[in-house]
């Protein structure tokens, strides 16, 4: 039997990352001492070797910075502001590698250093590569800020170590359109899709073979057996979500009801209920967002019809589906496609 045991502690971030958001908060005039009140952080806690923050602290940490900033677009800043020192050693193991698939390979094995909040996944789809970010708790709110930080500080390290990038691509996010993208819109060179089934960063896969500026096989080593180390130390929180989305998704056209999802992960439904419950969702929410998810992207990437779609996605008619779509995004299908 599966026995999945929820400890809220194992869903981290590295804390290294806190300096570098008191940091934003000092350039806006925001002491260190006004920006941490209030919150669970210890002060000066990033110094220890290893530190984490607990996934509760870094959510008090962000919303704390958006109240005091009012700037809700703070991710794209933040992600913006990082260096390869600011990921530690994944981030010299990544910066001193031979390839971009090089760097890319390491920073899927060892992400877990850097955090357990949510999971980077690689896949190569025709001409197309896909990093993927999978959430491990619910980001709700919190999702903006960290997705896109992370596409953010991916698109400005690609710039330092591959030399005349040409930007081209896709970003896939898997939430709504915030009200702030219109003004930020100018400023992305990629195009952006929103209410995505998955957050996913796409682009051409002949960039993997493509060599890295700072290229060096031998610190790429060192730093990749420090990863191995730190990764020995920090233990692998239960992949819940990403098992109760991978078997909806299996069974696309005739999605399984809670019961069946709660059967094939060998526990009770109730059991099933209250792990969800814990990581911030719920069995319905899963599958409502996998579904708008799924029906964005084929209103926009296919020619399938309203009739099509809808049963892919298990309604009954037509209708029925319209005024899901229209509860999840606020608009009718044609309406979305158009």
């Amino acid at each position: 039997m599966t026995i999945l045991k929820m400890n809220p502690d194992e869903y981290s971030v590295a804390a290294e990352y806190v300096p570098l958001l008191i940091g934003l908060m000092e350039r806006r005039d925001i002491p260190r001492d006004v920006f941490l009140r209030g919150t669970d952080i210890t002060p000066d806690c990033w110094r220890e070797p290893g530190a984490r923050v607990a996934a509760h602290e870094f959510e008090q940490l962000v919303s704390r910075a958006m109240a005091l900033t009012g700037d809700d677009w703070l991710g794209w800043e933040f992600g913006a502001a990082m260096t390869m020192s600011t990921h530690g050693f994944l981030g010299y193991a990544a910066l001193s590698s031979e390839t971009l698939g090089d760097a890319i390979e390491l920073a899927v094995k060892f992400f877990r250093t850097r955090s357990t909040v949510v999971d980077l996944q690689f896949v190569v789809e025709g001409d197309t590569a896909i990093l993927q970010l999978e959430e491990m708790i619910a980001l709700n709110e919190l999702a903006p800020f960290v997705v896109e930080s992370l596409f953010s500080s991916f698109h400005f390290m690609a710039l330092k170590v591959l030399p005349d990038l040409e930007v081209d691509g896709e970003l896939r996010f898997a939430y709504p359109e915030p009200h702030y993208f219109r003004k930020l819109k100018p400023m992305v060179p990629v195009p952006c899709l929103f209410d995505c089934a998955y957050h996913q960063m796409r682009f051409p896969a002949y960039r993997l073979e493509q060599r890295l500026r700072f290229a060096d096989p031998r610190l790429a080593r060192m730093a990749a057996a420090q990863c191995e180390q730190e990764l020995a130390n920090i233990k692998a929180p239960p992949r819940l979500l990403g098992q109760v989305r991978r078997i909806v998704l299996s069974h696309a056209g005739r999605f399984p009801g809670v019961d069946e999802v709660a059967s094939d992960l060998h526990m009770s439904s109730r059991t099933l209920k209250r792990k969800l419950q814990q990581l911030g969702t719920s069995y319905q929410k899963v599958l409502d967002d996998l579904r708008k998810g799924l029906a964005v992207e084929h209103l926009t990437q296919t020619t399938a019809t309203v009739d099509d779609i809808a049963l892919f996605l298990g309604y009954s008619d037509a209708s029925n589906f319209a005024r899901a779509f229209r509860r999840w995004t606020g608009r009718s299908p044609t309406d979305y496609r158009e």
